[in-house]
């Protein structure tokens, strides 16, 4: 299944993910998203906004050929990532809350690797609900990134991340000897 890259005039730099850090690599083994580099990173070209970063399931898949998107005639297949339409996502998560479908049929989120415009769509707190395992659950984010549910404020969620141990800071600690001072 060959498919053509697009360009993007939009610099990685400026992609950040929906826990405020920069969008990381979802896939190098099959590229995807809407610019087929593997990352799920969206732009004003990209009409359907492939910006969530999820794992099919077999009920997902099933679920959105149902509604006349078959990703299994594209080759995709049950366990493999791939960079979904917000819009689409939202939809399965909706019929699973309304018990429509088995919460399973949830596509599985890397949230590292969804883009912050996948927010406009869908709520944080869903996309945490349905997070890729390592990801749900405990307080994984980095010091001062942003809380998406804490409209817009900064959060401290350091604690399990550093000891915040001076003796490790530049200057501090064990000398070498006879390097003090010198210069080479």
């Amino acid at each position: 299944m060959a498919m053509n890259a697009e360009i993007s005039t939009k610099p990685m730099m400026e992609n950040s993910n929906v826990v405020g850090g920069q969008l990381a690599l979802f896939s190098k083994d099959i590229p995807n998203g809407f610019f087929r580099d593997g990352f799920c990173r969206t732009g004003p070209e990209d009409e359907g906004k492939h910006s969530v970063a999820a794992t099919m399931t077999a009920s997902f898949l099933d679920f959105t050929s149902s509604k006349g998107n078959n990703l299994k005639a594209a080759g995709v297949e049950p366990g493999q990532k791939w960079c979904l339409y917000a819009d689409r996502w939202s939809e399965v998560m909706t019929a699973a809350q309304e018990g429509q479908l088995h919460k399973e049929a949830v596509a599985k989120v890397n949230l590292t690797a969804t883009h912050q415009a996948a927010l406009r769509t869908v709520s944080y707190k869903d996309l945490k609900q349905s997070a890729a395992e390592g990801f749900a659950h405990g307080n994984w984010r980095q010091e001062s990134h942003h809380n998406p549910e804490n409209n817009g404020r900064m959060t401290k969620e350091h604690d399990k991340i550093s000891s915040h141990d001076l003796s490790m800071a530049p200057g501090k600690g064990t000398e070498v000897k006879g390097t003090r001072g010198e210069r080479g």
